[in-house]
């Protein structure tokens, strides 16, 4: 469905940019909690609703340069929660791309960068690690105008891109300059209009650990796999309960490496805890996560003491798989 019946205002006002930024606020909830998946319907539809008035209403300058920016922002969520939800490439990038456009067209620096980091980690996680760092180049064009906790937030991206390529010591040079930005920001994240939303503290702890996971996973150094465990679960306690699906990719990906390293009492804790923070949670990222854990699983050989428990947690682990499919 288009939505091209539902009544539109002929001319915009700032109530109308209010509700459009109240029914973003509670998408990104559904999000946070549920993933992108059940969710996402219904942010292209409120989409297609946005830019159809943005073409048609007559509004004043600031007016309509601020519903272009909020509708910048609901396309960045849309695009997101499409590679949420492993949507074809090509869907996520659509909406990403009109996320870009439509912030440049506000003149939203902030927004703009916002989304082009977005589209950065899509391409990371497809292996398109040349057309990522493309795109985060994009961003450094405007460097100087992104905020300190913005810039942490590209530095995440750049990680997972460098991990994703397996240059090592450019992964962890960009984790240490994500630290530095985040410091200098003085904020939890909460208070940024534009990067609060995966900007908090949880959030930057955490998925530069999912960058430094990769380089623990392939290196097989102890005591890299010990820093990156501490920084996920520090990552770990810093989730409000709410964000489900952020809680459940960083709880799972400790448990990976508490087994792959040996630690298998101690890992399967964290499946249970994992598993339990998924249950709700419609997500492809987790489904993949789920699936590389189960692999790890499969290859283990327990000591005569948890060979229960590590069969209970394979069927736990492939039961999470199906219900995600």
């Amino acid at each position: 469905m288009s939505g091209s019946g539902l009544h539109a205002p002929t001319r915009i006002e700032w109530p109308h940019v209010d509700a459009l930024k109240r029914s973003i606020a509670l998408f990104e909830e559904w999000d946070h909690q549920h993933g992108g998946e059940l969710a996402r319907a219904a942010m292209v539809g409120q989409l297609e609703w946005a830019c159809r008035i943005a073409r048609r209403a007559s509004a004043t300058e600031a007016v309509r340069r601020s519903w272009l920016s909020t509708a910048a922002r609901l396309a960045d969520l849309a695009g997101w929660a499409c590679f949420d939800s492993g949507d074809e490439p090509g869907t996520a990038q659509r909406y990403l791309v009109t996320a870009i456009q439509l912030a440049s067209e506000a003149e939203d620096v902030q927004q703009r960068a916002h989304a082009a980091t977005t589209l950065g980690r899509h391409l990371t996680y497809l292996g398109q690690v040349s057309d990522a760092l493309d795109v985060i180049d994009l961003v450094h064009s405007n460097w100087r105008e992104i905020p300190p906790l913005g810039r942490a937030a590209v530095r995440i991206v750049e990680a997972r891109t460098y991990a994703r390529h397996h240059d090592w010591p450019a992964c962890v040079r960009a984790v240490g300059q994500c630290d530095e930005e985040f410091s200098a920001s003085g904020l939890d994240g909460t208070g940024d209009p534009v990067w609060g939303y995966y900007a908090d503290a949880g959030q930057i702890l955490g998925d530069a650990g999912h960058a430094l996971f990769d380089m623990a996973m392939t290196n097989g150094d102890r005591r890299q796999a010990d820093t990156t465990i501490n920084r996920l679960q520090s990552a770990y306690s810093y989730h409000p309960v709410q964000a489900a699906r952020s809680r459940a990719l960083t709880m799972i990906r400790i448990a990976c490496l508490q087994v792959r390293i040996g630690n298998l009492a101690s890992g399967l804790n964290s499946i249970q805890a994992g598993l339990a923070d998924a249950r709700g949670v419609h997500s492809s990222r987790l489904r993949d996560d789920l699936r590389t854990l189960g692999s790890i699983l499969a290859s283990t050989d327990p000591e005569p003491s948890l060979a229960g428990e590590l069969a209970a947690a394979r069927a736990h682990v492939a039961d999470a798989v199906r219900s995600q499919a």
